[in-house]
């Protein structure tokens, strides 16, 4: 992972992200900790970049086919396909 993306954590919080093993590790992580993530950690995340289009995707299972709703600027998805929900910050 970019250095730069892990800018303003604790050297403990660093320790988790990097012992994290996957993409809904990472979520339930920043989750727990009360961190908000930036459209660039989320993007890095999410496998975005390279000037192609983000497309949000389920942590879990990878899936793209996600229901989506928005409330006071938390948006939380729910996959279609393995049922797993997680919100972020913002809306998408």
């Amino acid at each position: 992972m970019r250095e730069d993306l892990l800018k303003g954590l604790t050297a403990e919080q660093i320790a988790k992200v990097r012992a994290c093993e996957d993409v809904a590790d990472l979520f339930q992580l920043a989750k727990d900790e009360g961190v908000e993530l930036s459209e660039e950690q989320l993007d890095a995340i999410n496998g975005g970049g390279c000037g192609q289009p983000n497309k949000i995707r389920c942590p879990r299972c990878n899936c793209e086919r996600l229901n989506k709703k928005v409330s006071n600027n938390i948006t939380t998805f729910t996959c279609q396909d393995c049922g797993y929900e997680w919100s972020m910050t913002g809306s998408f």
